[in-house]
């Protein structure tokens, strides 16, 4: 009889925080205490001809109703197994120097990450249809890719941990989510080549708009949640520094390897089937600048189930 009064009870919990399960970033909620999700994400984009794929797979689960914690494996095409053989280049006038690498290469796809991560949340203040909640995240992943932009991020492409804060906000059917957080990598080193990659920090930042369109009112545990959302994610990022021989590399006319700055905005539909079933559908777009790690437009589909 406890199960299922729990069950129930969070299937209702669900049912009413919908709309914050933004589909790009995490909300200040938890995954209800000793519940497991499971999230399948996937991205893909065109890139000079070649179709780029990235999957996730992303395991949650609550421990408490402060504290849950989450493993991700992903898998890509978005890497070579090292640095390619021109990628220092000798030149009478200025030396070694490098051009970085030429986009649209076909690479394998393969095992691309594995990272373990926690979030913490701190603050819950409750009223009658609203809730603020804040919560500190960290993740740290192991990759070794041989990633050629300065951009970083801990889906993947780069070795190294971060983290930040998260608050939500809930009033009725709107809400409101505000994340800023930072990353700290790790070098990649080509050892064959001797060649390392040393990749600045990069500092995350995004507002995210979700609203609950259907149903109406609700008369069954069963009926279907359709949510939409508007979120603005950025990032800054430090340049990249070249080293071959423990010697700094000329980096000549390389954007995608300067510090930079960008916001992309990611509309995205939501459906949630009796309760635990979530599939997310969105896009990415150019808003400010751009990311170099990426081309536009890209698509973004995400299933994730809750084993109650």
């Amino acid at each position: 009889m406890r199960i299922i009064v729990f069950i129930i009870i969070s299937f209702f919990v669900g049912l009413i925080k919908a709309q914050e399960l933004f589909p790009n970033t995490e909300p200040a909620s938890l995954v209800p205490a000793k519940v497991f999700g499971l999230r399948i994400m996937n991205e893909t984009y065109n890139e000079a001809g070649t179709r780029r794929y990235w999957q996730g797979m992303l395991l949650m689960y609550g421990v408490n109703s402060k504290l849950m914690l989450n493993g991700m494996v992903s898998f890509s095409n978005h890497h070579g197994n090292g640095l390619p053989d021109n990628f220092i280049l000798t030149d009478g006038n200025i030396g070694e120097h490098t051009h970085g690498i030429s986009k649209g290469n076909e690479y394998p796809y393969k095992l691309e990450s594995l990272s373990l991560g926690f979030r913490y949340r701190f603050l819950n203040l409750d009223e009658h249809h609203k809730h603020l909640r804040m919560a500190l995240y960290g993740t740290g992943i192991y990759a070794n890719q041989a990633h050629d932009e300065a951009e970083t991020n801990l889906m993947g492409d780069n070795s190294g941990a971060g983290g930040g804060l998260i608050t939500t906000y809930l009033v009725k059917k709107l809400a409101i989510s505000l994340t800023c957080g930072a990353i700290v990598p790790a070098a990649y080193t080509d050892a064959s080549k001797n060649i390392k990659l040393q990749y600045g920090n990069s500092y995350n930042y995004s507002l995210s708009f979700g609203y609950l369109l259907f149903p109406f009112k609700y008369s069954s545990y069963n009926q279907t949640n359709v949510n939409i959302y508007s979120e603005f994610m950025g990032k800054y990022n430090e340049a990249l520094k070249v080293f071959k021989d423990d010697k700094s590399i000329l980096i000549d006319n390389v954007p995608g390897f300067e510090k930079n700055n960008y916001v992309d905005w990611r509309p995205a539909i939501q459906f949630i089937v009796k309760s635990n079933l979530r599939i997310d559908v969105s896009g990415t777009f150019r808003l400010y600048k751009r990311s170099y790690v990426r081309t536009y437009p890209a698509v973004n589909l995400n299933v994730q189930y809750y084993f109650f």
